[in-house]
C-alpha cells in the first residue's frame, strides 16, 4: 500500500518539477539571449598615440538605428562618423556613442580615451626562436620612448608555420620556418625568426644547442645565436590572448 502511494507522489511530482524547472530556466536563457543582443562597443577604454587612428565599433545596432559618435574634447581625440578616432594632442576625453532610432536617443555608450606620445623605435628581446610543434611563446618587444601609448602591431609571414597574436602569442603550427614581425605606425620594424621542428628534431636541439644539423644549411651566422629556448612544450589547446584594442596596422611586407 505504501509502495502505490510513493509511486502515486511520484508520478504528480515529476510533472511538477519539470514545469517548475522550465519557468525557472526559461527567463534566464531570455535574459541571455537579451544581453547578447544589447548594443556595444569593441572597448570601453584605450590608448591612442598622438596622430594615430582607432577604430572604435558598434555590435548589434538594430537595422532601423545608427549611432552617432560625439568628443568630449575634440582638442585632444577627435572621431568622425564612421567611428575613426584621431589622436590629436596629449590628454583624456571621452567618445560617446548614441543609438539613434525613430529620431530619438535610445542609448548611449562611453568610451575613455588616452592620447600620448607616440611610439619611435622598437626591438625585441630575441632574433631567433625555436619552437617544437604546438607550442606556444610570448615575443616580448622594446619600445621607446618608455612613456608612449602606442602598442606594435604583429604579422607573420607564414601563418600556417607559426602564427602571432596581437599581443605576441607566438603559435608554432606545422614544421617550417618564418619570421614574425613588429611594426609601429611610423614605419619602423623589428623581425624575428621562427624555426619549427618536430618533437625529434626538437629533442635534438635541446641536448646540442644548435640547430645545425638539424636546418638544412643553417649556421650559426644566419642568426646572433641569442636562441629562445621553451624546455616543456606547451602543447594545450588554451585559448590565445587577443588584444582589447584595434589599431589600425600599417601594410605587411611583400613576401
Amino acid at each position: 500500500m505504501k509502495r502505490k502511494i510513493f509511486i502515486s507522489l511520484l508520478k504528480t511530482a515529476v510533472p511538477v518539477l519539470i514545469l517548475a524547472l522550465f519557468f525557472i530556466i526559461a527567463p534566464r536563457s531570455a535574459e541571455a539571449k537579451a544581453a547578447e543582443a544589447e548594443v556595444r562597443l569593441n572597448v570601453s577604454e584605450t590608448s591612442i598615440a598622438k596622430d594615430g587612428v582607432f577604430r572604435l565599433r558598434a555590435y548589434n545596432v538594430p537595422q532601423d538605428a545608427k549611432i552617432v559618435y560625439r568628443s568630449s574634447d575634440t582638442s585632444v581625440a577627435y572621431v568622425d562618423n564612421r567611428g575613426y578616432i584621431t589622436g590629436i594632442s596629449n590628454g583624456e576625453c571621452v567618445i560617446t556613442a548614441t543609438v539613434i532610432s525613430d529620431n530619438s536617443a535610445t542609448q548611449t555608450l562611453k568610451c575613455n580615451i588616452v592620447v600620448g606620445p607616440a611610439a619611435i623605435s622598437i626591438k625585441l628581446t630575441k632574433s631567433e626562436i625555436v619552437l617544437c610543434v604546438g607550442m606556444k611563446k610570448t615575443l616580448r618587444s622594446i619600445v621607446s620612448p618608455v612613456n608612449t601609448v602606442e602598442k606594435p602591431a604583429f604579422y607573420s609571414s607564414d601563418k600556417g608555420v607559426a602564427s602571432i597574436t596581437s599581443i605576441g602569442r607566438v603559435k608554432a603550427k606545422s614544421t617550417g620556418e618564418t619570421s614574425v614581425f613588429a611594426f609601429l605606425a611610423n614605419g619602423e620594424s623589428a623581425e624575428c625568426r621562427i624555426y619549427v621542428l618536430t618533437e625529434e628534431d626538437y629533442a635534438k636541439y635541446l641536448e646540442t644547442g644548435t640547430l645545425e644539423g638539424i636546418i638544412e644549411g643553417y649556421s650559426r651566422e644566419d642568426g646572433d645565436g641569442s636562441f629562445e629556448i621553451t624546455p616543456t612544450p606547451e602543447l594545450t589547446d588554451a585559448p590565445e590572448e587577443t588584444s582589447p584594442t584595434e589599431p589600425v596596422k600599417p601594410e605587411a611586407p611583400a613576401p
